[in-house]
Parts: C-alpha cells; sequence; structure tokens
C-alpha cells in the first residue's frame, strides 16, 4: 500500500467521526435521552473530538446511528458480561480507533459504577493519526483530565498505562503489534487467559486480503478472545454468475472507494457474508455470527415501535430505499477463540450474544422465518443449527419487445408516474435530472447537489418511440412520489398529491389530457369546495381509478402525511361530481383497524357478476415500526343506501395467503415497487427494495395468481442492470406490452444509480 493510499485511509477517521458528532449533536443517541442529561452534559464525548460539528443527511444519520449503537450495545453487553462472570480483569482492544471517544465514555460511566472486574482499554492506528489524536486529548480538559495517572510512557506518539494505552501501530507489523499490547499488559499467554474483546470498525476492507487474514489469525491466538467486525460485504444477487454478482449498489459503492483512494481490497476477496464466516473459521475462531444490519437493527437496535418512532422524531425521513441497501451491504460479525457452545470443556469467555438475548433469538425457527432470514442476512459457525438450502421457486421466461422502445430517452428521474392516453404515454415530475445533463458514464451522476423534484411533462409516443418535455407554467409544481390515475375510458389523467420538500406535502387534484394539457380550474374546483372535507396531503400512497356503487371513484390508499406518520384512512375521489369521500374501516370481532402503509402497490380487480371493483395492495412499509411487509390484501369499498337516504361508507382488508409455486416459500417482503394486472387473476410485481436481505435478480420480477394464491418468478433476459426501484410502468392495451421508464437509486453517498432508458416486456 503506498503513501498517498494511507493518507486517504486515514482520512475517512475524519469523515466517520464527523458523522457520528452528528448524531450526538440531533439526539440519536441514548445517553443523550438519559433523564435530566443534555447534549451539551452527554457522556458520548464526540463533541470534544468534533469542536465544529456539521449535519449529515438523514439517510447517513440513519445508517451511521445502526453502525455506532450496534458497537457501543456490543462492547458494553460484552464488559456486563465479563463482570457477571465475576473475571478480574478483561481488555478491549480499538484497531483503527481514529478518534473513537470509547475510551472516555466508557470511563466517564464507570465512575460510579461499582465493578470488581479491572478494564484495560488499548487505542490503535496509524502512528501520525496517533499523533492527531494525543495531541487532540492533551489539549482537551475534559478528555485530558480523564486519561490515567502516571502512565509509564507519555510522549507524542505513544501512551502506555495499567488501564489505558494509545499507540501508534501499522497493523501490517504483526511484530510491533504483538510487542506494543504486551507492553499495555496484554499477552497470549494460555496460563492467564484474560478474555479481550478486539473491535475492527471498517478497518481490515481496506487491507490486501493477506495482510487482514493475518490480522486474524493473530487474535486468533488469545485463548479467550472475541472479535467485533464491522464492514462491508456484497450479498448475493445472482448466485448461478459469480462473475456478474453485482447488484448497480455495489457497482456505486466500488467506484466510489476507488475515485476517493481508499479501495475495498479484502471485499474482492471475501463478498458474502459465508465468505467472511468461512474466513473466521480457516484461521481458527471457534464460533463466528454475521448478520446484516437490516437483522442486527431489527433485533436489536430498533427492536419495537418505540424505538422507531424516538428515531422518527428527530429529523424528516424519506430514504428508505438508500437505507434498508445500505443495512444489506455492510454487517456486524462476532467471533470466539472460546471453546464452542457444544463443548463440554469449562470455560468462563464472555457470550456477549447471549447477554443482549440476541443467540436466543437467532436460535428460534419461528423468529427467523417471521423476520425472512436467510443466508444472506445471517450466518454462523456451528454444529447445532444447520441452515436448509433455499428452496428453488420456480420462474417463466418472457420476453422484451424492444429492450428500449424510445431509442432518444436518456433521463435521470425517480419517483414520477407515467399515464398513457391514446397513441402517448406521459411522464410528470419526480426526482432527478431533467435529460440536459450528459456524461462520460450515463449511468453514474456523482453531484447529489444538482438534483431536484421536477415539474416536467415528458411526452412519448408509443408506436414511433419519439419524445418531447414540456412545461405549463400553470401546471403542477414540481413534486415525486405524487399519484396519477387514468379514467375508465382513458381520457383523461388525474393528479394527486406528491412532495416537494422533505416536509412540503400536497393535497390538490389537477386533471390531464392530450388535448388541453393540465387544468388548473378543475384543481381550483377541489380545493375551494367548502362543503366536502379534504384528505390531507400525502405521498408515496398509490390512486387507482375504481367502479363503487356504479360511480367512477379515484381511491387513494395509504402514503405518508407531511408530519412522516402513515395514513391509514382510505379517500376516494368522485370523478364526475368533483368531491371526495371518506371511508372508514369496518372492524370485526374488535380487531384492530388496518393500520397505515407507504410504498407499497395497488391494481384494481374487476368486480364480476355485477360485483364492485376491489383493490390488490402489495408489500409497502408499515409506519408504526417501519418493518418491510410482504402481505397481500383484498380490499373493499361498500355504499349502502340510496339518493334518498344518508349513505353508508365503509372499506375492509382481508389478506391474502400467497406461495410459492411447488415450494411453498413466502413471498419476500418490498417496497418501491409497482403492480400491474395482467389478467383477470394474473398480477405483474416490478422491482423494489427487500429486507433484511437483498432481492436477488431472479425474485425482481414476480407473477402472482389470486385464484390459486400462489406465484412464481419472471425472468427476461438481460435485466440485473436495472434497479426498479422508483420507476413507473403502465400497461400499453393496443400493443400487448408493459412499459416502464426511470428509476434508480442514491447509494449512500457513493453516487447515484439511473436506469436511464425506457422498457418494454410482452404481455
Amino acid at each position: 500500500m503506498d503513501q498517498a493510499t494511507d493518507l486517504a485511509i486515514q482520512g475517512t477517521n475524519t469523515s466517520s467521526i464527523t458523522s457520528k458528532r452528528s448524531l450526538e449533536r440531533l439526539g440519536y443517541l441514548d445517553s443523550c435521552h438519559i433523564p435530566g442529561v443534555t447534549e451539551q452534559d452527554s457522556p458520548c464525548m464526540f463533541k470534544y473530538v468534533v469542536p465544529k460539528p456539521t449535519r449529515r443527511s438523514p439517510v447517513i444519520n440513519r445508517a451511521y446511528y445502526q453502525r455506532t449503537e450496534s458497537i457501543r450495545i456490543l462492547i458494553e453487553g460484552w464488559i456486563e458480561e465479563c463482570e457477571n462472570l465475576g473475571l478480574d480483569e478483561c481488555a478491549i482492544i480499538n484497531i483503527g480507533c481514529g478518534f473513537d471517544p470509547t475510551f472516555f465514555r466508557l470511563k466517564t460511566l464507570r465512575k460510579d459504577k461499582q465493578s470488581n472486574t479491572k478494564l484495560k482499554y488499548v487505542d490503535i492506528d496509524y502512528p501520525t493519526l496517533i499523533v492527531e489524536r494525543l495531541y487532540t486529548v492533551r489539549n482537551q480538559d475534559t478528555l485530558f483530565n480523564l486519561l490515567p495517572e502516571d502512565p509509564s510512557k507519555d510522549d507524542v506518539g505513544e501512551f502506555v498505562s495499567d488501564t489505558y494505552s494509545c499507540l501508534g501501530i501499522d497493523l501490517r507489523n504483526l511484530d510491533l503489534l504483538n510487542k506494543g499490547l504486551e507492553q499495555a499488559g496484554i499477552f497470549k499467554s494460555h496460563s492467564e487467559r484474560m478474555p479481550i474483546l478486539v473491535v475492527s470498525e471498517v478497518v481490515l476492507a481496506y487491507m490486501e486480503p493477506n495482510e487482514s487474514d493475518a490480522v486474524i489469525k493473530f487474535f486468533a491466538g488469545y485463548p479467550e478472545a472475541t472479535f467485533i467486525l464491522h464492514e462491508q460485504c456484497i450479498p448475493t444477487f445472482d448466485p448461478n454468475d459469480e462473475e456478474q454478482n453485482l447488484h448497480p449498489f455495489a457497482s456505486t459503492m466500488f467506484k466510489h472507494f476507488e475515485r476517493t483512494m481508499t479501495p475495498l481490497k479484502t471485499l474482492r476477496e471475501y463478498q458474502s457474508l459465508q465468505d467472511h464466516c468461512d474466513r473466521f473459521q480457516e484461521f481458527g475462531w471457534t464460533t463466528c455470527d454475521i448478520l446484516n444490519m437490516n437483522l442486527f437493527t431489527d433485533l436489536i437496535i430498533m427492536p419495537t415501535e418505540l424505538d422507531h418512532q424516538r428515531i422518527c422524531q428527530l429529523e424528516p425521513f424519506d430514504e428508505y430505499d438508500e437505507l434498508f441497501w445500505i443495512g444489506s451491504y455492510y454487517f456486524i460479525a462476532v467471533a470466539t477463540t472460546g471453546p464452542g457452545e457444544d463443548s463440554s470443556v469449562p470455560t468462563r469467555s464472555p457470550d456477549v450474544l447471549r447477554h443482549i438475548e440476541l443467540r436466543t433469538k437467532l436460535q428460534d425457527p419461528r423468529t427467523l422465518s417471521e423476520m425472512h432470514v436467510n443466508q444472506t442476512c445471517y450466518t454462523h459457525i456451528t454444529t447445532s443449527i444447520t441452515q436448509a438450502p433455499t428452496p428453488r421457486i420456480p420462474s417463466v421466461d418472457i420476453q422484451w419487445t424492444k429492450q428500449n422502445p424510445f431509442p432518444s430517452l436518456d433521463i435521470n428521474r425517480k419517483g414520477h408516474t407515467i399515464s398513457i392516453l391514446g397513441d402517448e404515454a406521459y411522464v410528470f415530475g419526480g426526482f432527478g435530472l431533467d435529460a440536459t445533463d450528459h456524461q462520460e458514464d450515463q449511468r453514474i451522476f456523482q453531484a447529489r447537489g444538482q438534483q431536484t423534484r421536477l415539474g416536467t411533462t415528458l411526452r412519448l409516443h408509443l408506436t414511433s418511440g419519439s419524445l418531447e418535455t414540456s412545461l405549463q407554467e400553470d401546471g403542477p409544481k414540481p413534486r415525486m412520489y405524487h399519484s396519477a390515475a387514468t379514467t375508465l375510458d382513458g381520457s383523461a389523467v388525474y393528479l394527486y398529491g406528491g412532495r416537494d420538500g422533505p416536509t412540503k406535502v400536497h393535497n390538490d387534484v389537477w386533471r390531464f389530457t392530450a388535448q388541453d394539457g393540465w387544468d388548473p380550474l378543475w384543481r381550483a374546483r377541489v380545493t375551494e369546495e367548502g362543503d366536502s372535507s379534504v384528505p390531507k396531503g400525502l405521498f408515496k400512497h398509490t390512486a387507482d381509478m375504481v367502479t363503487i356503487a356504479g360511480r367512477e371513484m379515484m381511491v387513494v390508499f395509504g402514503g405518508r402525511l407531511e408530519s412522516g406518520e402513515a395514513n391509514n384512512q382510505v379517500w376516494a375521489f368522485d370523478i364526475e361530481e368533483g368531491y371526495w369521500g371518506h371511508f372508514p374501516w369496518r372492524q370485526h370481532d374488535q380487531r384492530e383497524a388496518f393500520q397505515g402503509i407507504f410504498s407499497h402497490s395497488s391494481v384494481v380487480i374487476k368486480g364480476q357478476h355485477g360485483e364492485d371493483d376491489s383493490l390488490i395492495v402489495i408489500g409497502g412499509i408499515r409506519g408504526s415500526d417501519e418493518k418491510v411487509l410482504n402481505k397481500v390484501w383484498r380490499v373493499t369499498l361498500n355504499v349502502n343506501g340510496d339518493d334518498n337516504d344518508e349513505l353508508q361508507c365503509w372499506v375492509e382488508a382481508r389478506e391474502i395467503d400467497v406461495k410459492a409455486i411447488s415450494s411453498g416459500e413466502p413471498l419476500k417482503p418490498r417496497f418501491g415497487h409497482t403492480s400491474v394486472s395482467v389478467g383477470s387473476d394474473r398480477i405483474w410485481i416490478l422491482g423494489g427494495v427487500s429486507s433484511p436481505g437483498l432481492l436477488q435478480w431472479q425474485e425482481t420480477l414476480i407473477e402472482l395468481r389470486l385464484d390459486a394464491g400462489t406465484f412464481q418468478h419472471l425472468q427476461p433476459p438481460s435485466i440485473k442492470e436495472l434497479v426498479m426501484v422508483g420507476h413507473a410502468t403502465a400497461v400499453d392495451q393496443e400493443r400487448n406490452r408493459l412499459i416502464g421508464v426511470g428509476g434508480g437509486g442514491t447509494c449512500f453517498g457513493f453516487g447515484a444509480w439511473w436506469d436511464t432508458h425506457g422498457w418494454a416486456l410482452q404481455l
């Protein structure tokens, strides 16, 4: 590794510690919520090493909260387990520590605690970075006063004492590492068997594979060692093609780190969770449990509704696709060298997973099944539990009609809508760029600041493939995650809702026709109607044209309110009369009302034999606990009474049990997808994001059979480069095809990936 790369890697400390300071300042960290403790008095200590805070974006705050809290829970749980075992002493070794102030936080928290277990703490990083760290500590009174007195060594680049040591050591020099640890009072002697905890937070990934292997093997030489590893992984995207196993997020992530001169060298060798697990086993570790961050968050960091509600109140947040992608690509590993859980050898080795009650959850088949856990989000070394291979779900080959039906289309847009009127499709709004910026690699766009909410309308000709972009001055304001529903006769489109800024949500209704464009008078009729109640502004909802009691209505389901809460009310807009009606939920047997969801999909199923239409609602995110759902509901809206009686309106939902053909596997949870009806009981589900694991490319497209309650995968050729998140789809009945336009995602500040061209699938 050259000097420039070393310096670039050291620079990642600044980014990381600044992000953690952002958490502390905004109140994410638990210690900021101790009754009577203000942010200024918080024992988190980040404020002392980052004197000039910078507010990070909400998604970076969320991801760093999960990262920071997971390390905190494991460290404190390990110490408590040592104390519960009555151990005389234990040691924590933080490799690649940067400016992490964990030692000072622990010392503050343990001041008034009566503990008989002596804690040694060692911080290790590049010598030049340790010089900077010690300079900061010595010039900050609070930190300086927490340093142990009478150190055996105290100079510019090194501090050694009986309870705390700060060592400048290059991890590639294992002889120097061993010497430094012995100097700090930590030996590999099997006679002493002092438990040690090694913490490595995004450190080994920057090393050459053989160098990071040597570090893992080195610490396996300690008889009672626990290793906490947090870094990146590459979830399996295509299990049948190792050469083309990269999801667009992974490709973008690799390019980012290479561009910043901090390439993820070890990650090229060890990609999946199983690769990392096998690695620990090969180099002498007895046990190893690895969970991706989505699963660890669900089980430990934010397991309750109250946990989610507390975080949601801190700042507006809506980048769920990005957050769950990040959670699929980062993991927590906990490995130990002590006797395994099935061993009869007596041990006093601390089991932190047992202490934080994670091991019990991971050994409960029902919990794993309910949370849709497989080897892409959890794996382990053990002999007591065997993981069955994932059953194969049948698939059907389908074909593109034209892989690029719009040859001149080149857009960077997501969160938009597409509607078909005659021989033309109209794309409105969304977030991204108008087709004016052309990049060297048009799929990758770096400058997030130039992306914005769009107010343009893009007209696509369905036969010639030509297009034109227009902006109507008196049309709808720029917005994203709105809805657009086409009337049953195909003459007009009704647009509702969407958001502009993070908390600026619209509740207007617009009518669009090919002849007259956007109709602002129709909007005025709706919003100025004094006698009718109207829904609050919504985004990430769905809207469908449904026939109810012989009347055509636009039914609005789910979505998010301006407050960020999920909407559980159902509204219907009467197309002929131009007013809103509210349909309350009918509860049976005192069951709770339907909980609010968003980022779901919905399609209309036509009523048979005089029955009213119904909605099929699929997936989404439940607002109360931000859980990604795999559920399918049939929603019916009912009206009783006639013109002489007061009408009674209500809505009911019945869950449909859906299993894979042959294997009986349940649907994977997903959100951010679209769905379309392609027959009386056939629905195609397209794209989306899953959790806790990543959607593999074979799972991107699904055909749902309602009457049979089954599903199977759809596999067109060459689909891997499509993100299919935040895209828009519509059925072109005239040409018997499904068309899709746009979509993409931002990859944690690494860059953005766009589906820049349209596509069409044969029905």
